[in-house]
């Protein structure tokens, strides 16, 4: 499973910008549309092109591996288990 950092990136830069980044501005200076930012924020499974993964990088100024995350999938039948962390 693949998880994107896209919301951790944006609360990142707006700290960093003293600001707030929304998927408007990332649409306007990326291109990528806010539907795909959504998606890959949201949509488990979703398979962005590597040409979008590429101006994410860019725009946050990372890499991969702070954008994307890979788990081992859960085994079949058995669901997905969120572990939470301490209060």
């Amino acid at each position: 499973m693949v998880i994107y950092h896209i919301r951790d990136l944006m609360l990142r830069k707006s700290a960093k910008l003293n600001r707030k980044i929304t998927y408007d501005m990332i649409t306007k200076e990326t291109g990528i549309s806010r539907m795909t930012l959504s998606r890959m924020s949201s949509q488990r499974g979703y398979n962005p092109t590597m040409d979008n993964i590429e101006k994410l990088c860019k725009y946050f100024d990372c890499t991969p591996n702070d954008l994307i995350t890979i788990l081992p999938d859960p085994p079949t039948g058995q669901p997905l288990q969120v572990s939470q962390s301490p209060s």
